[in-house]
């Protein structure tokens, strides 16, 4: 490609993402399109959900904001997954903890590579194996979710360790309350690629106790959930409930969650914008067909 065709096709490109105004610490949202031939060659046809506009004569389309067109790797579509306006509500309050303080700058955080579960000695053998079967059960149904057991601590992504007199080592003193909690690292593209989890038995001093922290937090740390006040008791999520066991919704929000069919890594806003865009069209026309543009 010569010079003056890498130029126009840079023209042509606008590019969507977070910036920061310096002056007025405004966070401002951009778009990226690119030419229709372009979006044609990498996406294949057009589908109504996609945003298109016109400059200088061009139509230009809509594209994930990671994408490069110089960049080989492939991107896929994914049928959108649709919900109502109920199950989005409590979504939202678990994920970006919506109409609270600072849920502008939350994100859709999930685990894009398979987690690798190392439990440190101070764990017991039965509780090992009683979190990988509640690993198991909540991963089930969940293609995107891949949780196993990993005995070599330096090909693990996530120490379960338990803190008390016997075994003092606390490996993160950043995390969760003094009986314990979790901590989680992520990157550019909000996805988590390191845990810790850790219960503190001298203040959880029953087995029942500890094995029912153990699986709230593991639960929590898949997506740095919070908790909504629309879901009566039940379940992890529930505001007025606390590691007591896990619920249809929270299972249901769970594999929402790391469902392909949805925007990944996303901000409240965006999430809303995407979700109230599909469900129009979709009550508009009940056979539309609309996916979702990821990047493999």
């Amino acid at each position: 490609m010569n010079k003056f065709l890498v130029y126009t096709l840079f023209s042509l490109i606008s590019f969507m993402g977070f910036s920061q105004d310096t002056l007025w610490k405004k966070r401002e949202r951009v778009k990226k399109f690119i030419p229709m031939p372009m979006y044609v060659e990498h996406f294949g046809q057009i589908n109504d959900t996609v945003e298109t506009m016109i400059k200088d004569g061009d139509t230009l389309v809509s594209v994930p904001v990671d994408f490069d067109p110089f960049d080989s790797g492939d991107y896929v579509q994914v049928p959108y997954n649709q919900k109502d306006s109920i199950f989005l509500s409590i979504y939202k309050d678990v994920v970006f903890n919506a109409g609270k303080r600072g849920s502008q700058n939350e994100r859709m955080r999930y685990w894009k590579d398979d987690i690798r579960i190392f439990f440190d000695e101070s764990v017991p053998q039965e509780h090992a194996e009683k979190l990988m079967d509640f690993a198991k059960m909540i991963s089930a149904d969940i293609d995107s979710l891949n949780i196993s057991r990993n005995f070599d601590r330096e090909k693990s992504n996530y120490l379960v360790y338990y803190l008390n007199r016997e075994h003092p080592t606390d490996y993160d003193p950043r995390m969760g309350s003094s009986k314990g909690g979790y901590y989680i690292n992520w990157n550019r593209k909000n996805q988590i690629y390191d845990g810790k989890l850790k219960v503190n038995t001298e203040l959880a001093p029953s087995e029942d106790y500890q094995l029912r922290l153990l699986k709230y937090y593991f639960f929590m740390s898949l997506g740095h959930f919070k908790q909504s006040n629309k879901m009566g008791c039940q379940g992890y999520l529930a505001s007025c409930n606390h590691a007591s066991s896990v619920s249809k919704i929270d299972l249901a929000l769970l594999k929402y969650h790391y469902s392909y069919g949805v925007c990944k890594g996303t901000d409240l806003e965006s999430f809303t914008e995407l979700t109230t865009k599909m469900n129009q069209k979709l009550k508009k026309d009940p056979n539309a067909k609309l996916y979702i543009v990821h990047r493999e």
